[in-house]
């Protein structure tokens, strides 16, 4: 079925969504074919990701990813001294009217926060969840691209971006990112996208007084600040779970909190390093 410009305009639309999304190119070009699109525009819609596979990075390259290189050299960014775990922070990573931009966002698409597994405490995740990946917005594109851009992992290796807002009391009691191996979450989890590797999350405001994350095993707790990111990797280099990257969202004891998520997975389906070029294009 030939295509009109406003027609490839909107399928190379849909297609950007779902590819933030986490889908793969290969099952998006599947349903435009279903759908009666020829090849050409297929290839049209898609773009750089037409044609590709889904394949595994090594987990050297996830280890010594770009923000492992920043220190130094990217004003604002350092690493926490410890030999445990790869932990770096972000200072002002995101502008103040990017994060006010974001909660407004989160604020309008809230449901209650949910778990993998609740280990049996059903009070384990208390928050609320805003599903941010699942909008087609550009802004939400935007900062797909300067998360990963800002990590060197193409955002095809992401899950979708989520938001978080804690009210006073509210919190994410102690847990671990990855997957738990051999346990009933672990093989529906990472079938398709593998593990978890690393965790970018961004501080959208300042809570005036709790709502820390801490790293009980590392002996470190970090205080919201708006702007602030906190980066870590889930494995070790050898691409193990991590358990020294157990961590707690605390409780505000006044204020509300609003973090983001990003969580990046061992398969993607373009060349794992992305640059701020890169970013800038629009890929």
């Amino acid at each position: 079925m030939p295509l009109t410009q406003s027609q490839l305009t909107e399928w190379s639309n849909w297609c950007k969504t779902n590819l933030h999304r986490g889908l793969s190119p290969a099952s998006l070009a599947e349903q435009m074919s279903r759908s009666g699109i020829e090849q050409a525009y297929i290839e049209k819609a898609l773009g750089p990701a037409f044609g590709t596979e889904v394949r595994a990075a090594s987990h050297d390259a996830f280890a010594n990813c770009a923000i492992t290189k920043r220190v130094g050299q990217t004003p604002g960014v350092k690493k926490l001294a410890t030999r445990k775990a790869q932990v770096f922070t972000w200072a002002d990573f995101l502008t103040a009217a990017e994060c006010d931009k974001t909660i407004q966002l989160i604020e309008g698409h809230l449901r209650p926060s949910t778990v993998t597994d609740t280990r049996g405490d059903a009070n384990v995740r208390t928050s609320s969840t805003c599903d941010l990946g699942e909008l087609s917005d550009p802004f939400v594109f935007d900062l797909d691209r300067k998360i990963s851009a800002a990590l060197g992992i193409h955002w095809s290796y992401s899950e979708p971006n989520q938001g978080q807002k804690y009210l006073v009391g509210q919190e994410f009691k102690s847990h671990t990112d990855y997957f738990e191996p051999r346990t009933a979450e672990y093989l529906p989890n990472t079938a398709e996208r593998g593990q978890r590797t690393w965790t970018f999350m961004v501080y959208l405001n300042s809570t005036p007084e709790g709502g820390a994350t801490r790293f009980p095993r590392l002996e470190k707790l970090f205080r919201p600040k708006q702007g602030m990111a906190v980066i870590w990797n889930n494995l070790t280099p050898e691409g193990e779970p991590n358990p020294y990257t157990l961590h707690h969202g605390m409780k505000p004891r006044r204020g509300e909190k609003y973090i983001i998520t990003k969580w990046f997975r061992e398969r993607g389906w373009a060349p794992l390093d992305y640059t701020e070029e890169m970013a800038a294009s629009g890929v």
